[in-house]
């Protein structure tokens, strides 16, 4: 059995060895695979989102020109008439909205009050543009902080109206309505995202790096990236804000992503694209690794024909090893049950024991008790007991011998019942479990006569209380377990009553 069990250690060592090698060496070249599809990926990520970002880049100025161009028509449009007063003014620049499809279309004077198409307003401070001083076309972004953003594009004019010259025209439009015709959607791969950010990093279209970040901003964003080098924060946060054209690569949230940022020519804005590396790595990769998976399905076919080589050893030997598997089992069942067998016969001779000491118990009770008409066993905590014996004519109680009853609620019922009203009120202070207390803390025994009617008759009994000592438990100091002893005492009560009223005539 030695021989055989060496044999089949050294086949199994020896099969899982070559099976670790061919494992291991499929996975290395596959990872090999994997990171030469990396580097490929990144040199083609960056010269695609150079050419990808310019472009888009011009499509957004050419779009923010057009926008300065509508304003001009939209100023070439304007009459004498609707300058005439300010009625004719609001009812032309209503026009100019629903023909352009704007937010807002208005004037500003050298006042810096604004005039729109539905009255006047005096907030021009929260504007970017200088009313005072604009010469050429501004674009900025209206409500940044907060609320719905929007794009104003303003123009110089130099209008008259009503003894005032009208000094800016700008108009407001939503974010959306300035880049209709300008797609800024993520791509349906979820691999490049397009985005536009003042250089503060404040996003203005999309969430910020495709939705990873938590951030509003990408400039607080990308302060938990890891940048590869020679990329490093500093760097991209300082040509970022100064509105240079760049791309950066870095790791966020273990995904590998490729920033290219390019400003939009006379705003403050920066476009940029984002590639996610890792989507287009895993793609390319899938292909790799199924390669990578079918020369791992040859190598464990390869192991499998080793295996099967050692099987008929291996089968052998598990038999003998089960058959010495199930004798020993035997064995051992038979030395439990063996034990179990002998602790039995130990339980049953304490039970025994028990049994008979507690008959013995049970008969001592009965003799000493022989000289009382009622007894009983009582836990004063629980305010329960247990009738060991009793008297027809005596208990009041209407018990059993083994019978458990509420104490209180019994012996109360019995003295109602029985005790006369002359004794009543002191028997039910004596019966108290408080008072049994306070009486055996003083003395072993304590004891009450006094007086019942049955049948119309008088008689005299005595009530008794005495400790009841368990086991062990020779100092209870609590009195909760006492025993309860009525007595017919009627004779010898009367009897000393006789002998005292002789006396005293005497």
């Amino acid at each position: 059995m030695k021989t055989r069990s060496n044999t089949t250690r050294v086949a199994i060592i020896g099969s899982l060895v070559l099976a670790v090698v061919l494992i291991v060496s499929t996975f290395w070249m596959g990872q090999s695979s994997r990171r030469d599809t990396e580097k490929a990926v990144r040199s083609v990520s960056l010269l695609y989102l150079d050419e990808l970002a310019g472009r888009r880049e011009q499509v957004v100025e050419d779009n923010l020109q057009y926008k300065i161009e509508t304003i001009r028509v939209a100023i070439d449009l304007l009459t004498e008439e609707d300058l005439s007063d300010k009625a004719h003014l609001e009812a032309y620049q209503a026009r100019m909205k629903r023909l352009y499809t704007l937010d807002r279309f208005a004037f500003v004077d050298t006042d810096g009050l604004i005039y729109t198409s539905t009255g006047t307003e005096t907030n021009i401070e929260d504007y970017s543009f200088d009313y005072r001083t604009l010469s050429q076309p501004d674009i900025s972004i209206f409500q940044l902080e907060g609320g719905k953003r929007r794009v104003i594009v303003a123009v110089p004019t130099n209008l008259s109206f009503q003894g005032k010259t009208l000094s800016v025209c700008f108009m407001a439009m939503d974010m959306e309505e300035m880049l209709s015709g300008v797609s800024m959607t993520t791509s349906t791969n979820g691999a490049t995202f397009c985005n536009l950010y003042t250089r503060d990093g404040a996003a203005l279209t999309n969430s910020v790096l495709g939705g990873l970040a938590e951030e509003d901003n990408l400039l607080n964003a990308m302060k938990s990236a890891a940048f590869e080098e020679p990329y490093s924060y500093e760097r991209f946060e300082q040509e970022f804000k100064s509105g240079e054209r760049s791309v950066v690569s870095f790791t966020y949230n273990d995904i590998r992503e490729t920033l290219s940022f390019v400003p939009v020519t006379g705003t403050d804005i920066q476009l940029t694209y984002l590639i996610r590396e890792s989507v287009i790595t895993d793609r390319i990769s899938d292909i790799s690794q199924g390669a990578v998976w079918r020369s791992i399905i040859q190598s464990a076919l390869t192991v499998a024909v080793m295996l099967l080589m050692f099987g008929f050893i291996i089968v052998q030997t598990r038999k003998n090893s089960q058959i010495l598997l199930e004798r020993e089992t035997a064995e051992a069942a038979n030395r439990i049950k063996q034990e179990e067998l002998e602790q039995r016969l130990i339980l049953q001779d304490q039970l025994l024991q028990e049994t008979q000491h507690r008959q013995q118990q049970d008969e001592m009770i009965t003799a000493l008790s022989s000289d009382y008409w009622s007894v009983y066993y009582l836990e004063l905590d629980k305010d329960e007991g247990v009738c060991y014996r009793s008297h027809a004519d005596l208990d009041g109680l209407g018990l059993k011998v083994g019978e458990r009853f509420r104490y209180m609620q019994g012996v109360t019922a019995y003295a109602d019942q029985y005790v006369t009203e002359q004794f009543r009120e002191e028997f039910l202070r004596f019966i108290q479990p408080e008072a049994i207390r306070e009486g055996l803390n003083s003395q072993p025994v304590i004891s009450y006569t006094y007086m019942v009617k049955r049948h119309g008759t008088e008689s005299y009994e005595t009530v008794r209380f005495a400790d009841v000592h368990l086991q062990g438990q020779w100092e209870d100091r609590e009195h909760n377990r006492v025993g309860a002893c009525f007595v017919n005492v009627d004779a010898e009560v009367r009897k000393n009553m006789a002998q005292r009223q002789a006396l005293s005539d005497a």
